[in-house]
């Protein structure tokens, strides 16, 4: 049983939180009537009581929301197509996946978009010059237990999309909407695995897949820190009650030099320098982990015009919105009701 109103809520699921915009629609131009968040280790109840709480008047029922979710599966992969024509014949992409990326198209919903746009990449009618694609997706089962999950908090996914690419679809618009003059550097880390992104204004550029995320820190807390277990290094790196600032260089070590054999790399390949860097998920009591990286990396960190930026998307705030507090987590939530790799499981 739906709910009985027009109203829009948007929503983005990670190992974080969970949140939230309601919307005077699904679709803009749209008014944003509240931002809110809630931690994603809330209890089901617990988030399907604020979920209700969401919207004016006691009626029942599943909200219609555009979701969007981090599954440990994701996958995001660039390669360039030896041809266009040959994408066009049965399984191509499907050999492509196991035999190139080692993922099992069997057990894997995937999408195939262009490296420009983030589009649907559609052999019939791509052009012999568009050979540029992204392969993504993530294990069906992992798609079929966050729908699931979406539902128990009360929403029914009129779209469910990879946070990744909401996030990739947002900044590449953003940075074109800025006119920023240089590439762009992003960084995904989830406690079990990481990627990273170069992109320009008009085409992206590096995929790259890290397997380890924020929990390799565990072991280097408890060691520098004379901890009992990694558990304690965990609740302490969680917590508001350490500064952990000052051991960013010896936490970041690993995630560093990723990301300076990945820049390195590209700007010796393309002559161009790094303008920016961006962090994703991320919440604000790990925010030492962009200043530490953008020291250490001497690219300063992308500042995001929520206001004019989501003007020229007719997003309008409503009285008690105030875009100019956000943060950067906040851009992938506003992209997540584009037409771009929507996964419906």
């Amino acid at each position: 049983m739906f709910r009985k109103n027009t109203k829009g809520i948007f929503i983005e699921l990670s190992d974080f939180s969970l949140l939230t915009a309601v919307t005077t629609s699904l679709n803009s131009p749209f008014t944003i009537e509240s931002l809110n968040e809630v931690s994603s280790s809330e209890e089901a109840e617990n988030v399907r009581d604020f979920v209700e709480g969401l919207s004016e008047g006691k009626a029942r029922g599943l909200f219609h929301g555009h979701c969007s979710v981090y599954p440990t599966s994701r996958f995001v992969r660039r390669t360039a197509l030896d041809s266009v024509s040959k994408s066009r014949d049965e399984g191509f992409f499907a050999n492509m996946l196991t035999s190139q990326f080692r993922i099992d198209p069997e057990q894997h919903t995937s999408e195939v978009l262009h490296a420009t746009n983030g589009a649907h990449f559609d052999p019939e009618t791509a052009t012999p010059s568009q050979k540029e694609i992204l392969l993504c997706g993530a294990a069906a089962q992992e798609l079929m237990e966050f729908q699931a999950q979406i539902v128990e908090y009360g929403i029914y996914p009129a779209s469910l999309q990879l946070g990744t690419i909401a996030n990739l679809g947002g900044l590449m618009h953003y940075s074109r909407w800025k006119k920023l003059r240089f590439p762009t550097l992003v960084l995904e880390i989830t406690p079990k695995n990481s990627f990273i992104f170069i992109f320009n204004n008009n085409m992206m550029d590096v995929c790259r897949p890290i397997p380890y995320g924020l929990d390799s820190m565990f072991p280097v807390i408890q060691a520098e820190l004379g901890l009992k277990d990694e558990d304690s290094a965990r609740k302490l790196f969680y917590s508001n009650t350490f500064d952990f600032t000052e051991m960013g260089p010896s936490l970041l070590r690993k995630l560093l030099k990723e990301l300076q054999a990945s820049t390195g790399f590209y700007e010796v390949q393309t002559g161009q320098t790094i303008g920016q860097l961006y962090l994703a998920l991320l919440p604000k009591n790990l925010s030492w982990i962009q200043v530490s990286l953008s020291r250490s990396l001497g690219v300063d960190a992308l500042i995001l015009d929520y206001p004019g930026w989501l003007k020229s998307l007719d997003i309008t705030p409503g009285e008690n919105v105030q875009l100019e507090t956000l943060d950067s987590r906040w851009l992938g939530l506003f992209e997540c009701h584009s037409d771009k790799a929507h996964f419906d499981a």
